[in-house]
């Protein structure tokens, strides 16, 4: 009691009353105290989905009041929110995203108008931005507005290109048997109505199909991996990425079914991932060198001895890179692949002695690594393909360059490797993906086929390059022998798969197929002729029938894609062609070897072929040196009015004073000096020459001799239309005298025997200069 009284005295703390216990989990025994604690239990800070800017720059805790919360204003700092009431910061980004993607939409949108418009269309396109119109309103214009052309919507849908002289087909080939005639592309072409394109039409073969209503050149390869692929790392030339994608579009588009040198999956794969099993610094900068001549954003890409050129560039580098890994061993597959691209790019530039030394490297190369063996040399799956699909790619480059130079072939047998079935395994091959200007759609190129039907073509010829030539002697064939070859040709033509049927060829690539059958059937039995063997009439007919196919297969060509882009086997046959035409206005009508129940030729229909022709080279001459002196073989025997329509319907769009008019020959740098000191070429030109008393002389088609001859025989035209007055004279030194170069016998040598007749409008002038 003492202890308690003492405890309450006054010096004494009282002590508080112990808190209630918790509440327990069952709910029970629970009271009024018990019930206030989980008030207190549960009540906190209120959460909030994002604070204000303030807040955040601060890291403050924001209550998120709006429109200002309590931190703004007891700081006094302006508060704002980059989010809506309800969204988080994620979401807002979201939404920001998809707010700008439907901004730059549009844009991308008139971006691809503008570059599939004509010049004329792309300006009164322009002339509306400066004038200050949005977007919008442009795109309505540019899709519905009255524009020159319409390329995406009703009521007309389709383009093409309008032929130079006469604007209809030559009578000469609408004949009845001619399966194009009815393929799709002259279906499109020629007989669409006027709702063709629309919804209503995509029931029919060919109708709504981009493929077949717009040219190639417009179309984009949509490939996943360009997106992920940076290129400047791979090279140290320009580190522009747009720009070199767009190269290398421009190879897939161009290049890449044609040669097929290396897979192109792989390769675009390993890019992307910076890994070098596929891929090097090598194989990508002789890649771009190569593309540099099929991109039309580079006007001088045909001058490849320019140093300041970007293909130049590239081409330097990739010798460097050349230098360093030819002499690794064992040789690394993309170091193969590269010399391959690099022997092609040296041929298409009139060096094909230089692209002989890359290829015969790339040979040795791939026999070390046993790339022409049934394993290819390695057990693993993957690599195997790659290096299979390179050892067709070798081999067949060596059968084209050796069967159109005249050589026997560097390799007798094909790869043992069979080539698989593109039906039953498409990805051997790999795929390209088209998306055409202002369409949602993409379309195969059916390139596993395109690759396959060219293999089994590359693998005849170097059959008939094996039978036909040797090194140092005349060509020799049979009649058994040709009709031999014929009947391999004409079972390769009749297995073609299905896209690549003559009712369905609509790519550059595709028609180029069925052109080169009937360019190698013409050639064969011309062959046979050269052999001393007369022709009866059967193999007349074999001559007539292909000579109107491969006209109307490089018409339809034109109408469709026009002949302006890259594409050195469309050269060939456009000389080709261009050739047989000058031998046929030549000729009597009544003396043509045509059967009697085909239609003759008028002088108009051959003229208009022979114009198309020159355009045609002309057009090339801009992508490669080569076809400079291809075109102007051609033009320089075409006779004074053929000059005249070549003038008038080709020159004639372009404005007086520019750089392509005036004097007949198509421009005043048209005529500036050919580089001969870079050609050094064996190619044989496809023209016909007459038999000499050995029988017809090879090497006086090749581009060395023609080159040669052709510089002598240059004369300049514009002497004749107007005289230089005596002031200039005078202040022009006369050149040196040459003594040599017009003899009497190399002139009538080369006018008689290389190019024929046609040249007698010349004999005058070149007489005066012979005598002073």
């Amino acid at each position: 009691m003492d202890r308690e009284g003492n405890s309450s005295g006054p010096n004494k703390r009282r002590l508080l009353p112990l808190a209630p216990a918790p509440a327990s989990g069952s709910g029970s025994g629970q009271g009024a105290g018990g019930a206030g604690g989980a008030g207190a239990a549960t009540k906190g800070r209120r959460q909030v989905t994002a604070a204000c800017e303030a807040c955040r720059r601060r890291k403050s805790k924001c209550n998120a009041e709006r429109p200002k919360c309590s931190l703004c204003i007891r700081h006094d700092t302006e508060c704002k929110y980059a989010t809506a009431p309800t969204e988080t910061h994620s979401q807002a980004l979201k939404r920001k995203h998809t707010e700008l993607q439907d901004r730059i939409t549009p844009y991308e949108e008139l971006f691809e108008i503008l570059k599939s418009k004509s010049e004329a269309e792309s300006l009164e396109i322009l002339r509306r931005i400066r004038s200050g119109n949005d977007v919008g309103s442009i795109l309505r214009q540019a899709k519905d507005g009255d524009l020159l052309m319409q390329l995406s919507l009703a009521p007309e849908s389709r383009r093409r290109y309008e032929f130079p002289y006469l604007s209809d087909m030559p009578p000469s080939i609408m004949v009845s048997d001619n399966l194009y005639l009815r393929s799709f592309i002259y279906e499109t072409t020629f007989h669409a109505h006027p709702t063709h394109g629309s919804a209503l039409d995509t029931h029919q073969e060919g109708y709504g199909d981009d493929r077949y209503l717009k040219p190639y050149h417009a179309a984009q390869v949509i490939e996943p991996n360009f997106s992920n692929v940076k290129v400047s790392q791979w090279t140290p030339v320009i580190k522009d990425d747009n720009l070199l994608r767009r190269l290398l579009n421009a190879y897939l588009l161009y290049q890449h079914p044609w040669t097929a040198a290396f897979h192109m999956d792989y390769f675009l794969k390993d890019m992307a991932a910076g890994r070098k099993r596929f891929c090097s610094n090598l194989l990508v900068n002789a890649i771009l060198a190569a593309a540099c001549a099929m991109s039309r954003e580079f006007p001088d890409r045909n001058k490849f001895w320019a140093p300041q050129t970007l293909g130049y560039r590239f081409l330097a580098e990739a010798r460097r890179l050349w230098e360093i890994e030819s002499g690794v061993v064992p040789a690394k597959l993309t170091t193969i692949q590269a010399s391959i691209v690099l022997s092609i790019v040296a041929t298409t530039t009139a060096m094909d002695r230089v692209g002989t030394s890359y290829l015969l490297q790339a040979m040795a190369m791939a026999t070390n690594l046993n790339l022409f063996t049934d394993t290819c040399g390695t057990r693993d799956g993957e690599n195997r393909r790659a290096r299979a699909f390179t050892a067709w790619g070798l081999f067949c480059w060596q059968a084209w360059q050796r069967f159109y130079f005249g050589r026997p072939p560097l390799l007798e047998k094909a790869p043992a490797y069979t080539l698989p079935d593109p039906m039953i395994d498409p990805k051997w091959y790999g795929e390209t993906w088209l998306r055409y200007p202002l369409s949602h759609n993409i379309y195969p190129s059916h390139l596993a086929c395109t690759i396959r039907a060219n293999f089994e073509l590359r693998k005849l010829m170097n059959e008939m390059a094996l039978g036909f030539f040797e090194d140092n002697g005349p060509p020799h064939l049979s009649p058994e022998k040709a009709l031999e070859y014929k009947s391999k040709l004409d079972n390769w033509f009749a297995n073609l798969p299905e896209p690549l049927m003559p009712t369905k060829v609509v790519l550059p690539d595709h028609i180029k197929i069925h052109i080169e059958y009937y360019g190698t059937m013409i050639s064969l039995v011309r062959l046979l002729a050269q052999c001393g063997y007369p022709l009866d009439l059967t193999w007349q007919n074999v001559i007539t029938h292909s000579e109107v196919r491969l006209e109307t297969l490089l018409r339809l060509y034109y109408l469709r894609h026009s002949f302006e882009s890259y594409d050195p086997l469309l050269m060939h046959w456009l000389m080709f062609l261009g050739d047989s035409i000058l031998l046929k206005l030549d000729t009597p009508q009544a003396a043509l070897p045509l059967p009697p129940y085909h239609p003759r030729p008028n002088t108009e229909s051959l003229r208009s072929t022979l114009i198309l022709c020159a355009k045609g080279l002309y057009d090339q001459s801009h992508n490669m040196h080569i076809a400079v002196l291809l075109y102007r073989l051609l033009r320089n025997r075409m006779k004074a009015n053929d000059l005249d329509l070549l003038r008038t319907h080709i020159f004639s769009n372009y404005p007086s004073g520019s750089s392509y008019n005036d004097s007949g020959n198509a421009s005043p740098d048209d005529d500036e000096p050919l580089m001969t000191q870079y050609v050094k070429a064996h190619w044989l030109a496809p023209i016909v020459t007459p038999p000499d008393n050995d029988g017809d002389d090879c090497s006086k088609r090749t581009l060395n001799y023609l080159l040669r001859e052709y510089e002598k025989l240059s004369i300049d035209r514009r002497g004749d239309a107007e005289e230089v007055s005596e002031a200039e004279a005078e202040r022009t030194p006369p050149p040196p005298p040459k003594k040599t170069w017009l003899s009497r016998t190399l002139v009538s040598e080369y006018l008689v025997r290389v190019l024929g007749s046609r040249f007698g409008d010349f004999l005058p002038r070149l007489k005066e200069l012979m005598e002073s």
